[in-house]
């Protein structure tokens, strides 16, 4: 995808394979399609529990690869601008929860209501780990703050949630809910780490586009956000999969519960206001609806996903 400054247009060229961790990749995409107005910078290893098998190679791709893009930011004087997809997971870990009707749910009722912010770094129950993934993720969100303000760079830093739509193809540790869409109707057993009532807001990719665009047409030299569905729409797991079950018409074939996964959070919603006050943007693909879209994507697909 290219940035056109008037209007956005894909044009199609071949799928390239590269390595956003090495230091010459960006000048040899520059040399070979011409350089850029905007990097969506959106290359990452994305799974917890494959940052915690390896490290190194997590922050290579994700700390190391940012620094990459942004040095070609750089070096193009202040004519390249970055959006960078950081994630929630740059908070580190944390605890006040309770549960309540069948949910995980934060006990402070200005989060309950709201959500998590993004100056909750210095929040006094916020003293867990952020896991290497969040580590390494934080590590090019800090940079792209340091860069936008050192060098003067535009430079929007998004902190998303839960992102789902059709053509997402997910695996365990990612991309939960088409999971177990393409699971539902495959009629494959599912197994669900915990007790199935921890909380995220989802948000539809095209809302996460439609984020991006308002930023790169915005006045505003530098920003950073939480980027996700809110507390509006936020669901559990047993009720994703309830209404996964109910919009396709298929029963999964057995739905098993194990161990806690290393790292999880009860719950985690996003707060959304200050993107929509900003940006003067906000979520037009309701949480019903996301789900309608992504099991009528995989019922399509023909095969292709299942």
């Amino acid at each position: 995808m290219y940035y056109n400054r008037n209007r956005l247009a894909q044009i199609e060229v071949p799928i390239e394979e590269l390595d956003i961790s090495k230091r010459d990749t960006m000048d040899r995409i520059a040399t070979k399609h011409g350089h850029f107005d905007w990097i969506f910078h959106l290359a990452a290893q994305c799974g917890v529990p494959p940052s915690i098998a390896r490290p190194q190679r997590d922050f290579e791709v994700n700390a190391v690869g940012t620094i990459n893009v942004l040095e070609y930011a750089r070096a193009r004087g202040g004519d390249c601008g970055v959006v960078y997809a950081s994630t929630n997971k740059v908070y580190p870990i944390h605890g006040g929860w309770e549960r309540e009707d069948g949910r995980w749910r934060w006990s402070d009722k200005t989060l309950h209501k709201f959500g998590w912010p993004v100056e909750g770094m210095s929040r006094e129950n916020c003293r867990g780990t952020r896991t290497p993934y969040g580590t390494s993720k934080y590590a090019g969100d800090l940079y792209c703050q340091e860069y936008a303000q050192l060098y003067n760079l535009r430079v929007g830093v998004f902190r998303m949630s839960c992102i789902v739509g059709e053509h997402q193809l997910s695996f365990a540790e990612q991309g939960w809910i088409t999971w177990f869409a393409i699971a539902n109707q495959r009629r494959d057993e599912v197994t669900v780490f915990g007790d199935g009532q921890q909380v995220r807001d989802v948000l539809h990719v095209s809302d996460v586009v439609e984020a991006y665009d308002s930023f790169v047409r915005s006045p505003i030299q530098h920003g950073v956000w939480n980027l996700g569905g809110g507390p509006k729409q936020a669901t559990s797991i047993n009720e994703c999969l309830l209404s996964l079950q109910e919009i396709s018409g298929i029963k999964f074939k057995e739905v098993f519960y194990t161990d806690w996964r290393q790292s999880d959070q009860r719950c985690y919603t996003s707060d959304i206001r200050p993107i929509m006050k900003e940006l003067k943007w906000r979520p037009s693909v309701g949480l019903e609806q996301i789900y309608e879209r992504v099991v009528a994507w995989v019922a399509s697909s023909q095969g292709h996903v299942l």
